[in-house]
């Protein structure tokens, strides 16, 4: 009966002891807050690479989805330092809006890391106070379809117009930077029209449907996402026009790599969405161990075309 009595107790005290350990493991950890700008099938592709990041690293996570509205996620940043995460990472609603943020975060002692769509207009995603950026750089990518333009089109030029996103953010401008850049070299090739989609594919059908109305003639689209991309060739089909234009596009969706596979669009471009957040976990626990770190951590887009397509799958 004593040696009963003295087995209880020594297993309660080594449940005591694990679970103690165990509570002092789990509060040993790292909290990062993640803010997500809203809901979007690439964000989902991001968390999945988050989370395994978290995992791997033994990193706790917490989200804060803003719904698209700047306001809302500038009162999840206030949420966040009173609650004293240890690092923020962010991907913006608003770039330029976010820097009044920037000085309340560093002045609470709480480290910043921006991902995919950086803070500012550094096309590089660099920006004073930032742990890092983990991100493409939007111009290279502009930069990575106008190239191919310029070989589709060849020294005799050629009529392009341009669908873009929404008016004033980041990728909207740097995209459109960068592939006028590259163009910009060929003086055969001329835009002729700028509208914008909202990176909304009805919007870009519209759009295109109301050109071919005005007898306009072109010879390329560049969308700047593959929905409105995959909009325009719509319209041209039912135009009975699509084998005389060609239309590249930038996105790395399952819908993009599968309109390049079937002919849809000519191009797109590919980068993993699951790859950028778990880069983003660990350069957060990089930071952790005292690493010093890069101001960018880049990522780069791959073109994407029928001879390469079936090497790459969309995650979203």
């Amino acid at each position: 009966m004593k040696k009963l009595v003295i087995s209880v107790v020594l297993c309660a005290a080594l449940v005591f002891s694990l679970t103690a350990c165990s509570g002092k493991k789990d509060a040993a950890k790292k909290t990062v807050a993640v803010l997500i700008p809203g809901p979007a099938g690439y964000f989902n592709a991001t968390k999945e690479g988050v989370d395994r990041a978290a995992k791997e690293f033994g990193i706790n996570v917490v989200y804060a989805d803003a719904g698209w509205d700047a306001a809302k996620q500038m009162s999840q940043i206030e949420d966040f330092i009173q609650r004293k995460v240890d690092l923020i990472a962010v991907c913006c609603v608003d770039a330029k809006a976010i820097e009044s943020a920037i000085p309340k975060i560093r002045e609470a002692g709480v480290p910043i890391i921006a991902f995919t769509n950086g803070i500012g207009t550094a096309p590089t995603g660099e920006y004073p106070g930032l742990v890092t950026y983990v991100g493409q750089n939007e111009i290279d990518t502009g930069e990575i379809v106008g190239d191919y333009a310029k070989k589709l089109l060849g020294s005799e030029g050629g009529k392009v117009i341009m669908i873009e996103g929404v008016p004033g953010t980041t990728p909207q401008i740097n995209r459109r930077a960068g592939f006028l850049r590259a163009i910009g070299t060929q003086p055969n090739i001329e835009v002729i029209f700028t509208g914008s989609s909202e990176w909304d594919k009805e919007k870009a059908i519209k759009i295109t449907e109301d050109l071919i109305q005005s007898k306009r003639q072109f010879d390329l689209v560049f969308a700047q996402d593959a929905g409105s991309g995959a909009g325009a060739a719509m319209a041209l089909i039912e135009a009975g026009l699509r084998d005389k234009v060609y239309v590249l596009a930038i996105d790395g969706s399952k819908e993009a790599m599968q309109s390049v596979k079937d002919g849809l669009i000519n191009s797109t471009t590919w980068m993993s969405a699951k790859e950028e957040g778990y880069r983003t976990i660990e350069v957060a626990s990089r930071y952790f161990k005292g690493e010093n770190l890069p101001t960018v951590t880049q990522l780069k887009q791959i073109l994407i075309t029928q001879d390469n397509c079936n090497d790459y799958e969309g995650e979203f």
